[in-house]
């Protein structure tokens, strides 16, 4: 995996960004990263919603080290009330009783 900062949004000019700015000037969300603290054991910021320009060049530069903290299916995504999405596993059980029951219809039809 290569570092690709160039598609990254610019950083701008301001001294402290929120959690919000720092996620979206990385492109990552907020339970990524806070998954991604835990994991290496490593505190970014000055705690609450406070984090330096510092702060955002570094974890540009560790980008590449959140990918397995990443659902490839979903992209960690969370619906319009802020609720994780679906994973690929409960869409795939979803898609599996709703196969079944159309093939029990179309069952009992032909009989």
């Amino acid at each position: 995996m290569t570092n690709n900062v160039d598609l990254l949004p610019p950083i701008p000019a301001q001294r402290y960004f929120s959690l919000e700015e720092l996620c979206e000037l990385v492109q990552i969300n907020p339970t990524q990263f806070a998954r991604w603290q835990h994991e290496h054991a490593e505190v970014i910021g000055y705690g609450g919603n406070s984090y330096t320009r510092r702060d955002v060049i570094k974890l540009r530069k560790l980008k590449d080290t959140f990918a397995p903290f990443v659902d490839e299916f979903n992209g960690n995504a969370v619906d319009s009330e802020g609720n994780p999405s679906l994973k690929a596993d409960e869409v795939r059980d979803a898609l599996q009783k709703i196969l079944a029951e159309i093939e029990k219809k179309l069952a009992n039809q032909a009989v």
